[in-house]
């Protein structure tokens, strides 16, 4: 990377040779130190703040997406960004979810995708290695070519929270239609994420996810990524399986590659704390009169833990491991994974580090590494907005794993 002063510069060697450019706007006013890192440091910071999307220009080479459990659109806006960053212009061609408002968001800011609010079962219904079906049949005739099948099944059958159906979860099955997906259409590359839980699944689903890529001819690799790593401002451990038709995947040695130093939650949301709240996006929770307390005595007494003694009945008078609820974020270190929980103190360590309220869902999105520029405008609740940006895949992870497959 490389600065003049107004832009910072990021040049991405690509595989066939030569390099792409793109560039971003910074403010001149601001010192820029010269290592790599402090302009990588910037560039991202930039990208986070940037209120207008940045530009594109004109691109020869299409990358044509399809996003299967596709939410909001966290992990297309970090393929969007890889697909910028080497050249190249993404096409949404069709992203599925059975959650409508999240559906609408992505439309926002997908404009002409093909947007399906459906269960993936209603169009992908065949067993892995069976003829088509029609349902199928008619999809793969409108899909055409697809340069990357990305997807993050649902994961609440397989999170450590879930005490009910861990590891059990009818839900936990849906994550093989990513290889029947792959099977029907051949994709070039495909991304899978989700929670690091999902290894333990009894139905081992991410094996015979593995398994029938492999017999369709894919390289593949797989990883838990620490997403703290990269430079994504929280601690977030997630499970890839990355496979491609044309390279060998080396989860490893991408991250290696874009190892960063640990982003600190000011880092991202420093320039918030004091904006204005007319905005439902920059609007906070409301807590009840007992968690107001808790709020105040926190700052009080310049604690960033809770005492249990100030705690509910279930944590003050009965052993617990949730040392992290009812915290105060610290503005020099990392969150700790951000989830849709984030407008309560009740759910996680989510009061501001300096402010006497929870964080909000603006201040959320930068932690999920999602930038100004992206459009929530359409959500009209600000539980909605929780859902959404909890259950996003930091954009980065899928920035960082499809530049190494698309350069």
């Amino acid at each position: 990377m490389s600065s003049d002063g107004r832009a910072i510069e990021r040049v991405i060697a690509l595989r066939a040779g030569g390099t792409a450019c793109t560039r971003i706007a910074i403010n001149p006013d601001e010192s820029l130190e010269g290592s790599q890192d402090a302009l990588a440091d910037r560039f991202d910071r930039a990208f986070l703040c940037t209120t207008s999307r940045p530009r594109i220009g004109a691109r020869q080479r299409e990358v044509r997406v399809v996003d299967l459990f596709s939410g909001c659109g966290a992990m297309s806006l970090g393929i969007w960004e890889a697909s910028r960053a080497i050249g190249a212009r993404m096409v949404p061609v069709m992203a599925l979810d059975f959650n409508d408002k999240a559906l609408r968001v992505y439309e926002d800011n997908f404009p002409n995708v093909w947007a399906i609010s459906k269960p993936v079962e209603s169009i992908l219904d065949g067993a892995l290695g069976a003829p088509a079906s029609p349902a199928e049949r008619d999809l793969v005739a409108r899909l055409g070519h697809v340069d990357v099948l990305i997807g993050g099944p649902p994961c609440q059958g397989h999170s450590n929270l879930n005490n009910h159906t861990r590891r059990e979860d009818p839900k936990n099955k849906l994550y093989d239609r990513m290889a029947r997906f792959a099977e029907l259409v051949e994709p070039t590359h495909v991304i899978i994420e989700n929670v690091s839980a999902v290894l333990h699944d009894k139905g081992r689903v991410v094996d015979r996810t593995i398994a029938h890529l492999k017999k369709l001819k894919y390289s593949i690799d797989s990883k838990v990524v620490e997403a703290v790593a990269i430079g994504v401002p929280q601690r977030r451990r997630r499970h890839f399986v990355v496979a491609s038709r044309e390279i060998q995947p080396d989860i490893d040695a991408t991250i290696d590659a874009f190892t960063r130093g640990e982003r600190s939650v000011f880092w991202a949301i420093g320039d918030l704390a004091c904006v204005s709240r007319d905005d439902l996006f920059d609007q906070t929770g409301t807590p009840s009169s007992v968690n107001r307390g808790r709020i105040k005595y926190l700052f009080d007494n310049k604690l960033y833990e809770l005492p249990d003694e100030e705690r509910p009945d279930c944590h003050r008078l009965e052993e617990h491991s949730y040392k992290s609820v009812y915290g105060r974020l610290r503005p020099n270190k990392p969150a700790q994974t951000i989830t849709s929980g984030f407008l309560s103190m009740g759910q996680g360590r989510y009061v501001h580090p300096t402010k006497r309220r929870t964080i909000t869902p603006h201040e959320a999105a930068r932690l999920q590494f999602i930038p100004d520029f992206f459009d929530f405008g359409s959500v009209s609740k600000r539980t909605a907005l929780a859902e959404m940006i909890g259950n996003a895949v930091p954009s980065k992870l899928a920035y960082v794993l499809g530049v190494e497959l698309l350069r």
